[in-house]
């Protein structure tokens, strides 16, 4: 049997020990096949981090000439705007503690801004974070509008003019909706797991049914609702506060969704009698929590006289 000694670069018959060919060449592919040579390409860098570095040399002169002769030669008009735009996302980035691939794709999104669009009269500090924000949509990461708002100290309007620039410039379109924020805005809220799982039941209900541009305020309105439903309830102010969204607009997208899922009613688990129906015209103080249906009736129904207790169930 001839087997290749990659040692010696030699082929050798096992059996007699003879050297059929020595010297080979080795053309089999490297041994570990994820090594790599310097440091890797990042979009983050104006030059995808391909660059040449000037070493040192016995005239001191000379090399701090030849470095600078290599810098002006590296960097274009177009690439100074892109050194400064890239050098504002990543100190940016740090202070919201976004991933890497996050900060990765802002730069791309910057980099196709900066190649079809003049940003000279838009605020490059703006821009960024408008990146940076529509990353986070694109990525299915749910951080919502009034974090970086709060964070950065920008108006909507100067959010909203730059995000609108990039959505007619960048093919990327977002992937996250309302669901995606739930399980934030009911950890933040101090809510058991329970009501996450029904917010999201209540947001697949009302799909298409809904208006509005933010998910996030849909999303906290429906934690609100299950949080009542399952009467571990915080109020809309409360959840507002901590969202950093209006209380107007919360209440919208509540009295919409209780439109959309229609009556909603309380009944007793054993007989069928109905303890309890929402309706918006009687209601006036918004949908009760079950502890207070069952105080109504002293804990026990009317009709069978089993003892009332909450369910966590769908509506």
């Amino acid at each position: 049997m001839i087997v290749f000694d990659a040692v010696r670069g030699e082929y050798v018959d096992t059996e007699t020990g003879e050297v059929i060919e020595e010297r080979v060449i080795d053309l089999r592919p490297d041994g570990n096949p994820l090594r790599q040579e310097g440091s890797p390409t990042t979009s983050k860098v104006h030059d995808w981090g391909l660059y040449t570095t000037i070493g040192t040399a016995k005239d001191v002169f000379t090399t701090q000439k030849m470095r600078r002769i290599q810098r002006r030669l590296r960097t274009s008009e177009k690439d100074r705007k892109l050194i400064t735009l890239l050098s504002i996302l990543n100190n940016e980035s740090a202070k919201l503690g976004l991933p890497d691939y996050v900060k990765e794709t802002a730069s791309l999104i910057v980099r196709k801004v900066v190649e079809n669009v003049k940003v000279g009269k838009i605020n490059h500090h703006v821009l960024v974070i408008a990146s940076l924000y529509y990353s986070c949509r694109v990525n299915n990461v749910p951080r919502h509008l009034q974090e970086f708002k709060f964070t950065y100290g920008i108006t909507a309007r100067e959010l909203w003019k730059a995000l609108k620039l990039i959505q007619t410039t960048v093919p990327l379109k977002p992937k996250v909706g309302p669901t995606d924020y739930i399980s934030k805005i009911v950890e933040q809220l101090g809510l058991p797991q329970a009501v996450a799982t029904k917010a999201a039941e209540i947001v697949n209900k009302v799909k298409g049914r809904v208006s509005g541009k933010s998910y996030v305020v849909l999303a906290a309105a429906a934690v609100y609702i299950a949080s009542v439903v399952l009467d571990v309830k915080r109020t809309q102010k409360q959840i507002a506060k901590i969202l950093k969204i209006t209380d107007a607009g919360l209440r919208g997208r509540y009295k919409e969704i209780m439109r959309a899922l229609g009556p909603l009613r309380y009944v007793c688990s054993n007989c069928g009698y109905e303890l309890y129906r929402y309706r918006e015209q009687r209601n006036f103080y918004g949908l009760m929590i079950p502890s207070e249906v069952k105080s109504m009736f002293g804990g026990v129904c009317p009709r069978c006289g089993e003892r009332l207790r909450v369910k966590e169930e769908g509506i």
